[in-house]
């Protein structure tokens, strides 16, 4: 599927440059540059789709415990992120701790996680805000329709 639209991406912009061509007079120039336009252009979306396949399996930096309701858990560390409005956020993953933490009442679903979030797990995560930390528990709960899990804050039974 990315070749295939790479290839359509350079085939748009050769057919884009012989279009104007035929405006310019001088088709041997403009052929040679929409050449390079299209190997451009589809290293571009390569680049561009690779970038993203990146983002979305981000790699555990470290591994940590932490203490979360009075459970010690291995909680894997995917570092940092800086979010789409300027806020950062630190992500780990609580491994082991869908189960104990299923039950809690959620509160509503998370804007943007940095991270494809994968099903039936508990995250945590620090965000900064205006230089004010929050920590925020979240739960991916089973996949919806697009086969993706959705992200839900929650809260815990005894305050930290």
């Amino acid at each position: 599927m990315k070749l295939n639209r790479a290839m359509g991406v350079a085939l748009a912009a050769a057919v884009l440059a012989l279009s104007m061509a035929g405006c310019s007079g001088s088709a041997s120039s403009t052929t040679a540059s929409s050449a390079a336009a299209s190997s451009e252009a589809a290293s571009s979306v390569a680049a561009s789709e690779s970038a993203s396949s990146e983002a979305a399996a981000a790699s555990v930096v470290s591994t940590e415990q932490m203490e979360v309701n009075g459970k010690t858990y291995d909680a894997d560390c995917y570092g940092e992120f800086t979010l789409s409005n300027g806020d950062t956020m630190k992500l780990w993953k609580l491994n082991g701790a869908y189960e104990d933490l299923s039950a809690e009442p959620m509160k509503g679903m998370v804007e943007e996680f940095p991270i494809e979030a994968e099903e039936n797990t508990v995250y945590v995560a620090d965000v900064t805000s205006n230089g004010e930390t929050t920590r925020q528990y979240l739960r991916a709960d089973k996949a919806g329709r697009n086969g993706t899990a959705s992200v839900k804050t929650f809260e815990l039974g005894d305050a930290e």
